[in-house]
């Protein structure tokens, strides 16, 4: 028996993308990194600066660390009319990035 080529591509993207979609409707996969596994969205915490990703906004770093924006905005020289609602990753320059802005929270947190 002789399975034409075009039928096997064709069935092997199926099965591919199947079980992709299929555990993504599950549930069961994610890569946005934004949800958990059991669905809730994963927010900063205030305990682990680590927490902090590209795709978080100004707006939930400075709610969960305390720190008003408009500091956040004047520390790290960034637009003084950007919005809150604006990602991380989204500010990326010569005088922001991420690692920065973890290494400046952690240093803004009380010490134990």
């Amino acid at each position: 028996m002789k399975i034409n080529p075009f039928v096997f591509g064709v069935l092997v993207l199926v099965v591919f993308l199947g079980v992709i979609f299929g555990f993504q409707e599950a549930g069961v996969w994610s890569t946005s990194g934004k949800v958990g596994a059991s669905g809730e969205r994963i927010q900063p915490s205030a305990a682990d600066v680590n927490t902090v990703k590209g795709w978080m906004t100004l707006e939930q770093v400075s709610t969960t660390f305390n720190v008003p924006l408009a500091e956040i905005v004047s520390v790290f020289s960034l637009p003084a009319d950007t919005p809150a609602s604006t990602a991380l990753k989204d500010l990326e320059s010569d005088t922001f990035d991420i690692p920065a802005l973890r290494t400046w929270l952690q240093e803004r947190q009380p010490k134990p």
